[in-house]
């Protein structure tokens, strides 16, 4: 689907800057996420985790300017097979060719950002929001419901790590004191064992 006229076509781009821009701040938070604290990310859960975290957050960055889409599955199903078509006759798939079947990509992109908000759920439900199904969301609505889930996540795991970190100081705190303590009795001790010689 082609804008009908300039205005319209500004609209979606003026939407799909903002959308992108708003991507690229929680792309750029979950990168310090899982380049600051690599420990954290080390279990096969966390790992798997992170794995889906950057797969939402790449579907959402590349679908944010598909969204200019009419949704009719007559569209969907033709742009599905041209984009079928480009994968047999050129074997190789760039932005192009997935603007130009926006249609069916657009919806590529968002199920697989749902899909992997769902394993994320499924594996740690504390940190994420249920994905929930509703019967139709435009794909602005669908592209903002996904960047929304993504984002909270984002702040979910941040707040686990600070919570660890935070655990983390108080152990290393109470282990310190202890070993003041004990230094302290340590002390008290060679100086009396010292006054009494």
């Amino acid at each position: 689907m082609e804008p009908k006229n300039n205005a319209e076509k500004h609209r979606h781009l003026e939407w799909a800057i903002q959308a992108r821009f708003k991507n690229l701040q929680c792309c750029l938070r979950l990168l310090r996420l899982l380049q600051d604290n690599p420990v954290f990310w080390r279990t096969q859960d966390r790992s798997a985790a992170a794995q889906e975290l950057i797969s939402v957050a790449f579907s959402l960055w590349r679908a944010a300017f598909l969204a200019d889409k009419t949704g009719k599955r007559e569209q969907v199903f033709a742009h599905g097979v041209s984009f079928l078509e480009r994968i047999v006759e050129d074997n190789a798939i760039a932005y192009s060719q997935d603007k130009s079947s926006r249609e069916w990509t657009f919806n590529y992109y968002t199920k697989n950002a749902r899909y992997s908000l769902e394993y994320i759920h499924k594996r740690f439900p504390d940190f994420t929001i249920e994905y929930k199904i509703m019967a139709k969301r435009k794909p602005k609505e669908r592209w903002m419901y996904c960047h929304e889930l993504l984002d909270g996540a984002v702040d979910k795991f941040e707040k686990e790590i600070d919570n660890l970190r935070e655990k983390a100081a108080i152990s290393i705190a109470k282990k310190d004191r202890r070993r003041t303590v004990k230094e302290q009795r340590a002390t008290v001790k060679a100086i009396k064992a010292a006054a009494k010689s």
